[in-house]
């Protein structure tokens, strides 16, 4: 035997010896575990050993660790301990991202039954596992699992038929037992199906504290306000306390504190309520396991011990809630900069970031939050309560909602049923708002592609589904071509073995596939990506004009003084029976503007969160994000430039364009839902095109009237069909023809997404100040300027100003017109023979008294909102108004 083989034996029995010791210890062991200790990385250490080491640690369930910190064997806890937090040292702090495989993996049954927790708290030594002699059970009972599929699964012992041991340490490497439960694997219950589990009534009491710092074990952490708002990176701290009021004790199974993001989209019309988790964080420090680390936010303290509010510190591992008795569990979370790519099934990136909170789930919990509304003095509307949802004036309806929350679960048997149960849940309600580097990224596809795409998916699979069907009215054989749509004999050599599924499986993948971009250029912080190679888009509309001949005016009229300024050149030709034809096009552009509008809430909260009224780290999270981007990508959107060019009638004779009257602004909000996963990307061009919108929805929605009947007429001729599919075949061959070899699950609910697409448009006029009120104070400027052209007089601009305004009120509306020309609307300048080119500017600035909360521009998989900034130009003469709408992003750029 060699060294290193006689030192894993020594080892092995030392570690054996100190089990059996630990394990007899009549004291109760509690469970303190997370999945790191963020707030104690010291600046000698090293990151990446310090994540290994966490995910080492997370990795073994049953595993005890940092043992040094438990209770002795004697059963004297030690005293508690602060350790003081590092939050000044917070640029060490590791990023947390969603860790929803991790709690998957390490929570995926909630153990049950008898299992003795000490025997647990160590891995097995390698003295016991080479005592073991693996074989093959019976298939009929025994599954081997393959140990490639997860670190965490216990595998089950190998057994071979002759009985002789054929697998050793060094093959298997080290093996967990299975946890003996008196209950199945099938009776275990996935923790995904945690939400559907009946609720029980219980005397337990659960109590959510947001802090603003970390809470500690001899003091009292300040409350977070109510009204707070977070953003990407922040950091959410706080503590949870359970307490049994009853006076008997409560046993329960497990104990989840999780920070979860949800969608939720109603369909009264169709009775259906959709619930979309996009978000589920773990902290495992919080929840219930039998693995221990250090807790999250850096605090060190002996479990079982009391706080200073007489709690205990943990929860013990006889997973037993004394009576009358309260228990203290400490959380951390770090909100993600963007979701996991899983997120979304259909590759969409902008499906990938964080959405804003957005409305109220009315139908929660028996419709708990429906009673919420909206101080029309304050903006918003709550319950009054800590952790109640806040309602702003988001113009979002009823039937939609994307809410954060930290949940908190205690999952219990029935003593009655014997079934499991939600003993007591919990939860704090989030407001949350992204950081603002939303904005059209390098190389996301156009919409109108991604449409085309699917629907001739959808077409080719509904032809192939067609062919069959007309095989089998001529009792013709059905072969494996007719299934793919295309001749794939020459790629293989037997086409009855070419797999159906896999190739349609394929083909969806590829379609999903080529909506991603680029990950350099979506990369966080936003300096890093590409925007600079981003080429410009441009929208573009047409407004048609005549300009009515004033000659045809009345002679009374012509003998006043706008008669005078009408420009007529001849006296003898203003018969009211010429006509002159001036008519022609004029073409509106503009720039789709890269820079975004600023994120408006009510002054309540924008005061509440305020820079200065945030916590050490937040602050240090929020200059971060600031310093990420560059000064060009800070830039907020204030004015837009809209370019005309007016082209004249070519069987018209020479005139002069119409002039502007006036130029409004509006903002539009698009909100649209679905009530499943939405699988393109969506834009403005599609929304507010009513005829579009409507034709893409009618085309899905036959698409699934005729998906519908066919699968009806393929479930009445199933027998038939696989009858003609397998007439040719080799002997014994036997495949069976399925609906989906033609129309996937998927691709049915990409049909049902496009077709139950709902969108609601809303106008807000006045969201935007006059342009009046947003030209600059010339008065200074021209005060300071020399007098070069003395031959106007003051008193003659002032009544042309005045007549041209439409007013003779006075010089203050005749300088705000003549200033509206020169800053806003310029003058036609002539390009071309029968051409004229004219620049107008329009200024964007929120109006003072707005009541409207403007969230940040998102699309997500269920939700969406877009918006577009409306120019509308008045033209002299014109009874129609051009109308160009400009898509804008609104972000969160301070704070």
């Amino acid at each position: 035997m060699s060294a290193e083989r006689k030192n894993r034996v020594e080892k092995g029995k030392q570690d054996s010896e100190n089990h059996r010791g630990r394990s007899s210890s009549p004291s109760l062991f509690f469970s303190r575990s997370s999945s790191s200790n963020l707030l104690k990385l010291r600046r000698a250490h090293s990151p990446v050993k310090e994540a290994r080491k966490s995910t080492q640690c997370s990795n073994n369930l049953d595993t005890q660790i940092c043992t040094d910190e438990c209770p002795s064997s004697q059963g004297t806890p030690k005293q508690p301990q602060v350790l003081q937090a590092s939050s000044h040292n917070s640029k060490m702090m590791v990023e947390v991202l969603p860790s929803f495989e991790l709690y998957n993996t390490l929570h995926r049954h909630i153990p049950q039954g008898n299992v003795n927790p000490d025997m647990m708290d160590f891995p097995p030594t390698y003295q016991a596992v080479q005592s073991q002699a693996p074989a093959f059970a019976n298939e009929s009972s025994e599954h081997v699992r393959d140990s490639s599929t997860t670190s965490l699964q216990s595998l089950n012992t190998v057994e071979s038929r002759s009985g002789h041991q054929i697998l050793t340490l060094e093959a298997l490497g080290t093996m967990h037992e299975p946890i003996q439960d008196d209950l199945s694997e099938s009776d275990n219950i996935n923790i995904d199906k945690i939400y559907s589990l009946p609720k029980l009534k219980t005397p337990i009491e659960i109590d959510i504290h947001v802090t603003k710092d970390p809470a500690g074990v001899d003091k009292k952490a300040e409350d977070e306000s109510i009204l707070r708002e977070y953003t990407s990176g922040d950091i959410i701290h706080g503590y949870v306390i359970i307490e049994n009021r009853s006076p008997q004790p409560l046993k329960f199974e497990m104990f989840y504190v999780t920070l979860e993001g949800r969608a939720t989209v109603i369909d009264r019309e169709g009775g259906k309520r959709t619930v979309k988790r996009f978000l589920r964080m773990v902290d495992i420090s919080a929840s219930w396991s039998y693995s221990m680390i250090d807790v999250s936010n850096g605090l060190n303290y002996s479990p079982g011990a009391r706080d200073f509010e007489n709690c205990v510190m943990g929860l013990n591992n006889s997973r037993v809630l004394e009576p009358n008795t309260k228990y203290k569990k400490y959380f951390m979370f770090k909100l993600p900069m963007q979701l996991l790519d899983v997120s979304c099934k259909h590759q969409q990136f902008s499906h990938c970031l964080v959405p804003p909170t957005f409305g109220i789930d009315s139908t929660k919990d028996g419709g708990r939050y429906s009673g919420i509304k909206i101080n029309p003095m304050l903006g918003y509307g709550h319950l009054g309560t800590k952790g109640s949802p806040i309602l702003t004036t988001d113009l979002s309806s009823s039937e939609i909602a994307i809410s954060y929350t930290i949940d908190t679960k205690v999952v219990g048997k029935d003593s009655r049923t014997k079934k499991l149960n939600i003993l007591r849940e919990r939860e704090y309600n989030l407001r949350f708002v992204p950081f603002g580097f939303c904005r059209p990224f390098t190389g996301e596809r156009d919409p109108l592609k991604q449409l085309q795409d699917i629907i001739r998916l959808v077409q080719e699979r509904i032809r192939a589904l067609k062919k069959v069907m007309h095989r089998l009215e001529l009792g013709e054989q059905i072969t494996s071509e007719d299934l793919h749509d295309t001749d794939v004999s020459g790629a293989v050599v037997d086409p009855t073995e070419v797999d159906s599924e896999d190739i349609l499986r394929r083909k969806i993948n590829q379609l999903y596939i080529s909506n991603r971009i680029d990950p350099v250029c979506s990369s966080f912080p936003v300096s890093h990506a590409k925007f600079s190679k981003t080429s410009k888009k441009t929208i573009e509309t047409e407004f048609k004009y005549a300009l009515k001949d004033k000659h045809k005016s009345s002679k009374k009229l012509k003998k006043g003084f706008f008669g005078g300024l009408s420009g007529s050149t001849n006296g003898s030709t203003s018969s009211s029976t010429s006509v002159t034809n001036k008519s022609g096009i004029i073409v509106l552009s503009c720039d789709i503007p890269r820079a975004g509008l600023q994120y408006l809430e009510p002054s309540l909260l924008r005061k509440t969160n305020k820079l200065e009224n945030k916590g050490v780290q937040n602050k240090e999270n929020w200059e971060n994000l600031i310093n990420s981007l560059s000064s060009k990508d800070r830039d907020v959107l204030d004015q837009v430039t809209v370019n005309m060019r007016c082209i004249q009638a070519s069987n018209c004779e020479p005139h002069e364009p119409p002039q502007i009257q006036s130029v409004t602004t509006e903002l539009i909000c698009m909100t649209l839902k679905s009530t499943n996963s939405i699988p393109m990307k969506l834009d403005a061009d599609i929304v507010l095109k009513k005829e579009r919108f409507a034709e893409i929805q009618s085309t899905f929605q036959e698409f699934k009237t005729e998906a519908e009947n066919l699968q009806q007429k393929f479930n009445e001729n199933r027998d038939r069909l696989n009858e003609l599919f397998n007439k040719t075949r080799r002997p014994g061959v036997h495949e069976e023809l399925r609906f989906t070899d033609f129309l996937s699950e998927q691709i049915i609910t990409d049909i049902e997404s496009i077709a139950n697409l709902r969108s609601e448009v809303q106008t807000l006029p006045h969201i935007f100040k006059k342009q009046s009120h947003t030209l600059e104070n010339e008065d200074d400027l021209l005060d300071c300027l020399p007098s070069k052209s003395p031959s106007k007089s003051p008193s003659t601009t002032s009544i042309l100003s005045s007549t041209f305004s439409g007013s003779s009120s006075g010089t203050h509306h005749a300088s705000t017109a003549e200033r509206l020309r020169r800053q806003l609307f310029h003058e036609w300048i002539k390009s071309n023979n029968q051409e004229y080119d004219r620049a107008v500017t329009v200024n964007l600035e929120f109006g003072d008294d707005s009541k409207e909360t403007l969230i940040p521009t998102f699309e997500s998989c269920l939700i969406s909102r877009l918006y577009c900034v409306r120019v509308n130009i008045k033209f002299e003469g014109q009874s129609h108004t051009a109308t160009i709408d400009i898509p804008v992003q609104i972000r969160r750029l301070e704070s």
